[in-house]
């Protein structure tokens, strides 16, 4: 099944017309408006990969996966690839930073430096 573009309208985006196509052929529904939800027309976690994929082959851009269940309308996810969301100018390096800092914390716990607070409030150095 291939979906169709949405024809040229005022104030529909570019990635906005992609993600609706991606997300028409993901889905398999003839038609995706801009402001409906991925999860109210049948997506789930599988199929969001699917997304990220053909978001990465059509658009050239690798979003932390995460993102796309943050902004789970094409209105919103564009707004986030565009860098028109709020908290979009933190995009760029935000999941590398993310990924940095998880990587950080679990080397911290593999070593034992972790502060780790106890019940009654006291950290446990491993001194």
């Amino acid at each position: 099944m291939s979906a169709q573009p949405i024809p040229p309208a005022d104030g529909v985006t570019d990635t906005e017309r992609v993600l609706a196509v991606i997300w028409s052929e993901v889905l398999q529904v003839p038609d995706v408006g801009v402001e409906q939800n991925f999860f109210d027309l049948g997506g789930h976690s599988v199929l969001l990969h699917m997304v990220h994929d053909r978001i990465v082959a059509r658009l050239g851009m690798n979003p932390p996966l995460i993102e796309l269940f943050q902004y789970p309308t094409v209105r919103g996810l564009a707004a986030y690839l565009d860098g028109n969301a709020p908290g979009a100018e933190l995009s760029v390096g935000r999941g590398e930073a993310l990924r940095t800092d998880g990587r950080a914390r679990l080397a911290g716990r593999r070593d034992g430096r972790i502060h780790r607070p106890t019940l009654f409030g006291e950290g446990d150095d491993n001194e």
